[in-house]
């Protein structure tokens, strides 16, 4: 079990390693925060992408450098939004399954909570008023729909350590899910709505555990001495992605939804992370660093034909698949002071070649 102080650290080093925004609704300190205006991509592939569509919602200081929003735009550039315009920081939307509503957190009424908001901004609701140790935790990466858009899941800290909620939509029914002393957080929805797979040091080194959809029957499905870190369902739900550093070096491996079938996808010295279906199940996006720069590759569901497709000499962060799984936005940082970098965004084809320059955000959501 860790301790806090060591639960800070790991749980930081964890998302940074998975790429994954590390920012608050709580916290004050701007200087660890992006600069989010949107700059060249240090490198662009010759061609042009295909038609981006759909649209994407996303937090961001677009507009003031000290004030998180939500934003929405059209997956081709056009028609940015600011849905909130509200002092707080806002962020971690998360449209439901019909894109008719959006969730999201803000410190408005002082303290972090869970709001609900219609697809155009208006319409806002406060659907959590708990007295959280901290709020919503830095840590948390996202707010979760689950798939038939009954319940909104998130993470909170509860007698200092995080633990897996969830909500209805009109703010009823808020549940504990996890309720353990251990530290439990990274949750993801089975595509069927079944269970949800998440991480746990409740048995000592972090591993990847599993539950029914209302927390019942807790099953262990890794056990080894390395962590193990879940990264998400296949499309079908009879698979799992997840990190792992057992082999001494951070790779990607594929398992049966059961725990049984644990196989190395990446196989390769470099440090490769954050894997990622496509909407169809049959290509995995993922970031490594084995050609210097953290780039983003793809590769088959087998783990063959593995393919850098940004090629640029920026490091390639955060990223989301196309609801058609053609195209990937990414964000991307360029040069060493942390103080100092250079942040972009591009969409890029995975298809073929060709990328383009975006809107900086994160936390995107990416619908049809």
């Amino acid at each position: 079990m860790y301790t806090r102080s060591k639960l800070f650290f790991y749980i930081r080093g964890l998302f940074i390693l998975m790429g994954i925004l590390i920012s608050a609704c709580g916290v004050t300190n701007h200087s660890e925060s992006p600069i989010t205006t949107p700059v060249s991509s240090p490198q662009k592939a010759p061609n042009p992408p295909a038609q981006s569509i759909g649209q994407i919602v996303m937090s961001g200081t677009l507009e003031n450098a000290d004030n998180f929003e939500i934003y929405k735009i059209n997956a081709d550039g056009t028609g940015l939004i600011n849905l909130t315009n509200n002092p707080a920081r806002d962020m971690l939307p998360a449209w439901s399954p019909d894109k008719r509503k959006i969730a999201f957190t803000s410190n408005r009424d002082g303290k972090a909570q869970i709001y609900l908001m219609n697809s155009d901004g208006s319409g806002v609701i406060q659907l959590t008023n708990d007295d959280w140790d901290k709020g919503i935790p830095r840590y948390s990466p996202y707010l979760s729909w689950s798939p038939d858009g009954k319940w909104i899941t998130f993470t909170a800290i509860v007698n200092d350590k995080p633990d897996i909620f969830i909500v209805r939509p009109d703010g009823s029914d808020l549940t504990n899910l996890t309720n353990n002393p251990a530290n439990d957080l990274l949750f993801y929805w089975s595509p069927d709505g079944k269970r949800i797979l998440f991480h746990s040091d409740r048995d000592g080194t972090p591993q990847i555990y599993v539950m029914n959809a209302d927390g019942s029957a807790v099953s262990r499905l890794s056990n080894n001495p390395g962590v193990d870190v879940p990264a998400g369902w296949s499309p079908d739900s009879k698979q799992i992605l997840f990190d792992s550093n057992r082999d001494g070096n951070w790779e990607i491996y594929l398992m049966k939804a059961d725990g049984s079938a644990q196989t190395n996808l990446s196989n390769n010295p470099a440090f490769d992370n954050a894997p990622a279906f496509s909407p169809d199940g049959k290509q995995i996006a993922f970031r490594s660093n084995r050609d210097g720069h953290w780039q983003l590759y793809v590769m088959n569901r087998d783990g063959s034909a593995q393919k850098n497709i940004s090629n640029g000499n920026a490091d390639d962060n955060w990223f989301w698949w196309s609801p058609d799984g053609t195209q990937i936005y990414v964000t991307s940082t360029l040069g060493q002071d942390p103080q100092n970098l250079k942040w972009s965004a591009a969409i890029i084809n995975v298809f073929g070649s060709g990328q383009k320059s975006f809107v900086f955000g994160g936390n995107v959501n990416w619908r049809p």
